[in-house]
């Protein structure tokens, strides 16, 4: 059906009404608060115009920089993300599971982390054994289930855990079995007592005057009241059917949500929650579904504890449950005066807790889910007060005098002069950077962040610190071994961290790449202390902060270290082309330290310093590879070659313009160019603007000029040439106009492999999309070809990451980051080693500059096959400082995994391949 014109949007004035009313609900100042009733949007057949108003909400909330409100979307069909598991329990929790991490990954910036002390509690009860296996007076085995499940998210308990000890049932040494006999008691078994204390007070009540939410309820179940929580909670809970298992679990659950939004005097960060909760479910379906069933549930709760903090929203209900009295709004215009006077006047006790709005006669047969989407989208965002000062401000102006005396205490306890730039809450050699973050210099994950996605980075860093550790100690803490050299220390120089709404480090390959260097340690390790023939490494962290912005300023402290550390002979990394990863190269190059690039393409890397030697392809190579495949794939809708060409590229980030530039210069066709800059670039616009290009001001513009070009050509193919980062958001515009534009076919440079670990992935937030990529490297295609390195890297990553099952990170076993980190590891090792053997044994010898010699020179053997294909080691007295025909792949992306669609360049010593395709065609355009 055709999409309605601007003519059609007073259609939406029942929208736009529902829409201020819910923007007024969510917002509402915590005194004014009553129950709100859960909205139903009921509609006949397959209509889509519900789900079509949660999702434009949802963009409501997400705002556009920042979260504006914390919430929770089901879009899924069964409101999940994924199967749920097997085990009928874990099923049940599973939907409770999925709006709880969005909840707390939703919490607006400055309203500090959300707990759910309740409903963590009866998590671990309903999930614990069989009551048969707590036979033990006052359920203590079930206490201590509890206090467990309480140490995964509290950091102070899990610090007063470790430090009573291991007992003999955790397979504790005899000393370690002497001091938890000592500390146990102390730092183990009290404030496990004390947290089952809180835990009854929390659950039942100070006395039987004053009892809790879970009181109450369990004495309308028994006809008593509890006297002990563990045990009726565990005689209650168990066994209980369906409906009952819910109701219990949304009290929880609810009581802590309300919880959370009261004032604390000491708790600044709560003060700044003056947004309710959100629930938006986009598919509700019939009334024997999960989703109504938990809706049922969530407004019966709702009623029963007088909930004031949650909002709720559902579409596509394809039927009610008829039990239940609704409030009946026969118009979404109905609907939002209806929620205006809830807002105004609040709900009287006795309500009906829903109210049922049938959507579809109002707002026009035309009208779908895609133009609802896309009209409130257009409309301003949602809009809640925001405090004059932040958490942080307030806390300080609270305790006042006590603080600054504290702080001058310290001063001058601790004889730092003050004015001094490197004081600040950084530990070690690191400092703050542009965006707050800690940058610099670390061993280790100490020192850096642990926000959003950072999680698995310190994981892969405290790897590499326990990897250092494992030198240290077979060597004699920093001793030469008896068999062979004493250890050697390479720095990995990447963004590890990002600042408020930075780039996510697992989105920005700086995951992938420090699980190749983590990966080839290991290995290079392994046979470095079993042989002793060649040199151990040890690793250190330089957070160069999001996206390379403070590179310049780190590139000075690795400067700095390496004067007073001899054993630092090298830097590795740099998997970003950017300006200030340019002047970062020259830096370190001017002190004479070598560089070994992992991901980083652009021609203008080499040039930076004689001292940098590059792994990937440069991009006037992926260039050349890519302009044949444009040409002669059939990749455009229908199966066909492209007619028309549109080539995508950010002309102020130098990697883009770099792959840009290249590709037009190879592709010698028509091409139209499309210049958008995102407005949180990095770095600004360059002075001069090599690329001449039709400049567009927001991922809206571009997606509607792709979209129109496409719809006038289908045979048109989109290069994408801009960073991975901005391509699901340009998939969200091209999905939501996609009708003049249903198919889609595009072939993305290496960084879109950056996107791939994007939830959802690019071909489900765009069904009718066609991806190709290029890839430097896709280990088990290698692997298949007999390329031994690439087998030998994924025997690696299968023992360290095989069990790898999140969805954001399963995908990194093809991704070409890390094979590339393995090989740039494997390579300054290598010439690590060729530089010892070349001291003739005398160990002080070996330093960067005779490291520098030997990669000048290249290494003895002339190259190695990595696991990214043959790499070129012959040096720039070889001829360059890199591999010229360097292996390219291109990937078809899709839900079944990657499929090889190109292969050009050198596979292994004496496996050239020079054509492609079914032509077969040339690598070459």
């Amino acid at each position: 059906m055709a999409q309605p014109d601007n003519g059609g949007i007073p259609a939406f004035a029942g929208v736009e009404r529902f829409v201020e009313a819910f923007d007024k609900l969510v917002t509402q100042p915590r005194r004014h608060r009553s129950r709100v009733p859960v909205v139903l949007f009921s509609e006949p057949g397959e209509g889509q115009v519900g789900r079509g108003i949660v999702a434009g909400l949802h963009g409501r909330l997400h705002g556009r920089e920042t979260m504006l409100a914390p919430h929770a979307h089901l879009d899924s069909p069964d409101g999940s993300a994924g199967a749920p598991p097997d085990d009928p329990v874990l099923a049940q929790l599973h939907l409770f599971s999925h709006v709880i991490r969005q909840l707390m990954e939703t919490m607006p910036e400055g309203t500090g982390r959300l707990r759910l002390p309740c409903y963590q509690l009866l998590r671990s009860i309903v999930t614990a054994p069989p009551a048969a296996d707590f036979a033990m007076e006052h359920h203590q085995e079930l206490k201590d289930r509890a206090y467990e499940a309480h140490r995964e998210g509290s950091a102070p308990a899990r610090v007063l855990w470790w430090l009573g000890g291991r007992d003999h049932a955790s397979g504790g040494t005899l000393l370690e079995l002497l001091w938890n006999f000592l500390a146990g008691p102390l730092f183990q078994r009290l404030p496990r007592a004390v947290y089952a204390w809180r835990a009854q007070r929390l659950m039942l009540g100070r006395s039987r005057r004053r009892p809790r939410w879970y009181a109450q309820w369990a004495r309308l179940q028994q006809g008593t009241p509890p006297t002990d929580f563990f045990r009726s909670a565990r005689d209650l809970v168990h066994g209980v059917d369906p409906e009952k298992f819910d109701r219990i679990l949304l009290l929880a659950l609810l009581a802590d949500l309300d919880a959370a939004c009261r004032k604390r005097l000491f708790h600044p960060w709560r003060r700044r929650r003056v947004c309710r909760f959100v629930l938006l479910v986009a598919e509700a379906g019939d009334e024997d579904s999960r989703e109504q069933r938990f809706l049922r549930e969530l407004r019966s709760a709702m009623e029963d504890l007088g909930c004031t903090s949650v909002v709720a929203v559902a579409g596509g209900v394809r039927s009610l449950a008829h039990r239940i009295p609704d409030i009946e709004a026969a118009t979404l215009s109905a609907a939002g005066a209806e929620l205006a006077n809830v807002a105004e006047h609040g709900t009287a006790p006795g309500r009906p807790t829903g109210m049922v709005v049938t959507v579809g006669r109002d707002v026009g047969e035309a009208a779908d889910d895609p133009a609802a989407t896309y009209w409130l989208r257009r409309r301003p965002t949602l809009a809640p007060p925001a405090p004059r000062w932040g958490p942080r401000t307030e806390a300080a102006s609270t305790v006042g005098g006590m603080t600054v005396l504290l702080l001058i205490m310290v001063g001058l306890i601790g004889g730092t002069p003050f004015g001094n730039r490197d004081t600040d809450a950084c530990r070690g050699s690191t400092f703050l950077g542009t965006d707050g973050q800690c940058v610099g210099v670390a061993e280790g994950a100490a020192s850096f962040g642990s926000g959003s996605g950072e999680r698995a980075v310190r994981d892969v860093l405290e790897l590499i610190e326990r990897q250092n550790g494992e030198v240290q100690k077979e060597q004699g803490l920093g001793g030469s071994a008896p068999t062979g050299p004493a250890s050697r220390t390479v720095v990995y120089f990447g963004p590890l961290s990002g600042g408020a709404r930075a780039e996510d480090p697992v989105r920005g390959g700086t995951l992938a790449e420090l699980r190749g260097i983590a990966l080839a340690q290991r290995y290079v390790n392994a046979q470095a202390l079993r042989s002793g023939e060649r040199v151990p490494l040890r690793v250190l962290a330089a957070n160069a902060g999001d996206r390379f912005k403070d590179a310049p300023d780190v590139a000075r402290r690795v400067v700095e270290l390496a004067e007073r550390d001899r054993s630092i002979v090298g830097v590795i990394g740099f998997g970003q082309s950017r300006r200030q990863t340019y002047k970062a190269i020259r830096t370190l190059g001017e002190a004479g330290i070598p560089m070994v690039g992992t991901s980083g393409t652009a021609d203008g890397l080499l040039r930076q310093s004689g001292h940098y030697y590059q792994m990937a392809p440069t991009d006037s190579r992926a260039a050349t590879v890519m302009a044949s495949f444009v040409r002669h794939a059939r990749m455009t809708g229908g199966g066909r070659t492209a007619r028309r060409t549109l080539l995508v590229a950010d002309p102020a980030d130098a990697y883009s313009a770099s792959v840009a530039a290249s590709f037009r210069r190879e592709y010698r066709r028509d091409t139209r160019v499309l210049l958008y800059t995102p407005a949180d670039a990095p770095e600004p616009a360059p002075l001069t603007d090599p690329l001449d290009g039709t400049k567009l001001d927001a991922v809206e513009d571009l997606a509607r000029e792709v979209c129109d070009a496409v719809a006038d050509e289908p045979r048109t193919a989109v290069v994408w040439a801009a960073r991975g980062s901005q391509f699901q958001l340009f998939l969200n515009e091209i999905a939501r106009i996609s009708r003049r534009c249903p198919k889609l076919g595009v072939l993305g440079d290496d960084d879109v492999t950056t996107a791939l670990s994007e939830v959802p992935r690019p071909w489900q937030v765009f069904g009718g999309l066609t991806l190709h990529y290029v890839s430097h490297g896709r280990a088990p295609a290698l692997a298949a070809l007999g390329n031994g390195e690439a087998a030998a890297f994924l025997s690696a990553y299968d023992t360290v990451y095989g069990k790898d099952r999140d969805a954001r990170t399963s995908t990194m076993r093809d991704d070409a980051h890390v094979a590339l980190a393995w090989d740039a590891m494997r390579y300054l090792a290598l010439g690590i080693d060729e530089a010892w053997r070349g001291t003739g044994g005398h160990d002080e010898r070996l330093d960067r500059s005779l490291l520098q010699a030997v990669l000048h020179q290249g290494l003895g053997e002339g190259g190695f096959d990595g696991a990214t294909g043959r790499i070129d080691a012959h040096g720039a007295a070889g001829g360059g400082r890199f591999t010229e025909d360097k292996l390219v792949l291109v990937e078809r992306g899709g839900a079944a995994g990657p499929r090889t669609a190109l292969l050009c360049g050198v596979v292994a010593r004496g496996d050239v391949r020079s054509k492609w395709g079914p032509g077969p065609h040339s690598c070459a355009p």
